[in-house]
Order: C-alpha cells, then sequence, then structure tokens
C-alpha cells in the first residue's frame, strides 16, 4: 500500500475554491488603499476655473498663434447677483477687455464668432500666463491662465481685428433666470 494522499474531484474543487476566495480578497483589497478620484477638486477641461465674489469665471483659455500676438480669450463669466457687473480681462501689456456680465446671466467668449481679445499676449502657446480679472466689488483678481494654439478644437477661434479707439470689444451675452 502507498501513502501517498489521494486527491479526489472534491479536494480539487476545495483548493480552487479556496484559491479563488484568496485571490479575490487580495486583488480586492488594492482598492482600499487607491483614491477615489471623484474624491478630489480638478480642472476637467483646457481652461481655467474661478470665483470671485458673484463673479463664477469657467473654462477661461487664451487661443494664439505666437508670443507678443493677439489672442482671443474663451471661456465663460457667470453672474449670480441682482446687479450688473463690469468685468475688466488684462494681462501684461495688453489693453484691458471690458465686458458686462448682467445679472443673474453669463456672457460667453469666443462663442458664435464674438471674441474678446487681448491685444498682446506675453507668452507662446504651451504658456500660461497672468491675467488680471478686476470687478467694482472684488478689485483686481490674478488668474494663471493657459495660452492655447488655434488647431484641433480651436481652429476656428482667431482674435478679432484690433478695435478702433470709440468701440470697445464685448463678448456676447445671454441671461439665463
Amino acid at each position: 500500500m502507498t501513502t501517498a494522499a489521494q486527491t479526489t474531484p472534491r479536494h480539487r474543487l476545495r483548493a480552487v475554491l479556496g484559491a479563488a476566495v484568496l485571490g479575490t480578497t487580495l486583488l480586492g483589497g488594492c482598492a482600499v488603499f487607491s483614491p477615489v478620484q471623484t474624491d478630489y477638486a480638478y480642472q476637467a477641461a483646457d481652461g481655467v476655473n474661478a470665483t470671485f465674489g458673484d463673479l463664477d469665471v469657467r473654462n477661461l483659455a487664451v487661443i494664439a498663434d505666437a508670443k507678443d500676438a493677439p489672442g482671443a480669450l474663451i471661456g465663460q463669466l457667470v453672474n449670480t447677483s441682482t446687479e450688473d457687473i463690469e468685468v475688466s480681462l488684462s494681462s501684461e501689456g495688453s489693453e484691458p477687455v471690458e465686458v458686462k456680465v448682467p445679472r443673474q446671466g453669463t456672457v460667453s467668449l469666443g462663442e458664435d464668432g464674438e471674441s474678446a481679445t487681448l491685444s498682446t499676449v506675453p507668452a507662446a502657446p504651451g504658456e500660461v500666463i497672468t491675467l488680471s480679472v478686476a470687478t467694482s466689488g472684488t478689485g483686481q483678481n490674478v488668474l494663471t491662465t493657459p495660452v492655447l494654439p488655434p488647431v484641433g478644437y480651436y481652429e476656428d477661434i482667431t482674435p478679432a481685428p484690433a478695435p478702433s479707439s470709440s468701440a470697445s470689444p464685448s463678448g456676447s451675452a445671454s441671461t439665463s433666470g
């Protein structure tokens, strides 16, 4: 007679089930130590977001061909107050862009051929600029804004022609309420 252990289908089944339970426990335990991405705020777009008092800035970016060239502002300005807000946007060396955001409304920059244009962008595409966002209620605020090239999704966005001294650039306004 031999003393070797006999393996039966029942023993094999128990061994396979035990290995499966152990493997599931070990692999499932990895998720305990992994952070859940929705627990952390992040920019899910190319532009940047900020809130200055009653003004929400959403997905703001600059589209420009080259350094020191004009740049088109894209994004959205949202007014959550019951009064109109005058917003001034500017970067180093550029003329300020004045935009009026209606009460409880939005201004979309860069939509439907309407654009707000910085006269000069002090950075090349792929870099960032310091953009000043000023309102009467919050004063001057600084926002680090990306400069993007006019390719792909942004290829149809171009800076508006240089405004004459009697006209001031603005975005298209739509009131939501």
